[in-house]
């Protein structure tokens, strides 16, 4: 009868192992965007909608700006036409001067009429972070016979 032994040894995955195992299965799976990326994303496009008309404007300023001032300088210092090279010199560096202030009125404006948009989808999305992200944590407690 001893030959006839059967053992079975099972051993789960630790913890670390399956998330090994789920990082490589989902390699694997088909890539469906859920609605929460499909938010964010949006979410990221609502920013880039805010900011991007700002900067371009007063960056556009600022570099006409620097230009008059280049060539100002130039007609003043290079070509000796002194009084309109300052004149145009100064033209420069006013628009350099308002670029900033530009950026800041755009920007402003932007944010005022995206904010409610952007505001209710990332409250949208933290609230339902705050629900998946619930935890409970678990303590191994080990009895010991001995001490009582």
């Amino acid at each position: 009868m001893d030959d006839k032994e059967f053992k079975y040894t099972y051993s789960a995955p630790t913890a670390e192992e399956k998330k090994e195992i789920l990082k490589i299965q989902s390699q694997y799976l088909p890539k469906e965007r859920d609605v929460k990326e499909e938010r964010v994303a949006q979410l990221k496009k609502l920013d880039t909608k805010v900011k991007t008309p700002a900067k371009v404007i007063a960056s556009v300023i600022g570099v006409i700006g620097f230009c008059c001032f280049g060539v100002g300088m130039s007609m003043a210092l290079e070509w000796q036409i002194t009084l309109w090279g300052a004149i145009l010199g100064i033209i420069g560096l006013v628009l350099m001067a308002v670029a900033y202030p530009i950026f800041n009125k755009i920007l402003a404006g932007r944010k005022k009429k995206y904010a409610e948009q952007i505001l209710a989808l990332s409250h949208s999305l933290l609230n339902e972070n705050n629900e998946k992200n619930v935890s409970l944590d678990i303590k191994q407690v080990v009895y010991n016979k001995d001490k009582e």
